[in-house]
């Protein structure tokens, strides 16, 4: 049917997106530099998908080919100048670096339509990612694609070096139309949407923030896993209030109630699934990029305050970031050091961007001393 080129074959490139275009019957190359998972996909010659919801079901993958990104280049330049989708899911402070070679690729591409795609889980990765293409690839031709892209399917972590794949048996692919070149294509799980901007913020606002109060309010109540977090009373009401206060900031903003209370409805059920088996410690880590004034938490949070609508919910999850301290995430650690040199005025006026003045950060500031007794305990 067609080739994709995606870069990285962990969790989401081979558990999504290899998984959803395999399917459809294109032919998948993966590019990683994995040495180990390399070898044994190139042995084995199929991995396993292994879809939890209520039920848990598994999928075989085989049409694949895979290269290691530096030591396969010519041949990886080559699967390039003819695919129809090239991807990327290796995580936002990496993806940028495959700029040339992708580059190097679509300069000798058969002059027929080809969309690239970042999947990277934070805004417009993909605009980002075609800004530093075209510093070595430039006029970028007319017949290249760049939608941005949302993926929603949960992922937690596998056994390194496993041929299976945990992932959520649920489809949210979104592909921002008016940008994507040539025919929309037919896929189970792949949809094609207008107002792309408010479908990224349900996601962000809705999915991610929430998997952050879940992450950071769990680990202050010793929870291990995200499921068992959510029967809790106290941080189910935090989460609840917060979605609705993201549903309000959502209405506000344009999106239908259409696209709005049926997915939130499902979500408090995804959250729920003790199958997935997903921490607390996942969700949470990294709460310095976690707690940046375009990320799940301060973002929606700051435009609630800008529109006059509630945020008390939101402000409880900020503080409950501002306080993780796991001792094996470098980040949490990095936070806790910044809060004892400059106070949490700094961390909030450095890296949340938000006044130590506003009424927003005096909530903050409020609950944080409310979590703390919690913390304690």
């Amino acid at each position: 049917m067609g080739i994709v080129v995606q870069f990285g074959a962990g969790n989401v490139g081979r558990g999504h997106i290899g998984h959803i275009f395999s399917k459809a019957g294109y032919k998948v190359i993966f590019a990683d530099i994995d040495d180990q998972i390399i070898s044994l996909l190139k042995e084995k010659g199929y991995y396993t998908v292994r879809l939890i919801g209520e039920t848990i079901r598994e999928e075989r993958v085989e049409d694949f080919e895979i290269y290691h990104i530096d030591r396969d280049r010519d041949k990886l330049i080559e699967y390039i100048s003819q695919a129809d989708i090239i991807s990327t899911a290796v995580g936002p402070n990496v993806y940028l670096s495959l700029a040339p070679i992708i580059a190097e690729g679509l300069r000798i591409h058969r002059p027929v339509p080809t969309n690239v795609i970042a999947c990277e889980n934070f805004y417009r990765s993909t605009e980002r990612l075609k800004e530093e293409i075209s510093n070595y690839l430039s006029p970028i031709p007319e017949l290249i694609g760049f939608p941005n892209v949302e993926i929603g399917r949960i992922v937690p972590p596998s056994e390194r070096g496993s041929l299976t794949v945990n992932v959520e048996d649920y489809d949210e692919f979104l592909i921002e139309k008016d940008k994507f070149v040539g025919p929309l294509i037919n896929i189970k799980g792949l949809e094609f949407v207008d107002n792309f901007d408010l479908f990224w913020k349900r996601k962000i606002y809705t999915v991610n923030m929430g998997h952050a109060i879940l992450g950071y309010l769990g680990y202050l109540k010793g929870y291990v896993n995200v499921a068992d977090a959510i029967q809790d009373d106290w941080i189910r009401g935090v989460l609840v209030g917060a979605l609705q206060e993201a549903r309000n900031l959502l209405v506000k903003l344009g999106l239908d109630l259409l696209y709005i209370d049926g997915y939130l409805d499902i979500l408090l059920k995804r959250f729920s699934n003790k199958n997935l088996g997903d921490t607390v410690f996942r969700v949470a880590r990294d709460p310095i990029r976690k707690l940046g004034p375009e990320d799940r938490l301060v973002r929606p949070a700051l435009e609630c305050e800008e529109n006059s609508l509630p945020f008390e919910n939101l402000a409880t999850g900020i503080a409950g970031a501002l306080l993780f301290d796991y001792k094996e995430d470098k980040s949490a650690l990095e936070l806790q050091e910044k809060i004892k040199k400059e106070g949490l005025d700094g961390v909030l006026k450095d890296i949340c961007k938000i006044s130590p003045e506003s009424p927003l950060a005096r909530k903050i500031k409020e609950q944080y001393i409310n979590l703390e007794k919690i913390k304690n305990r």
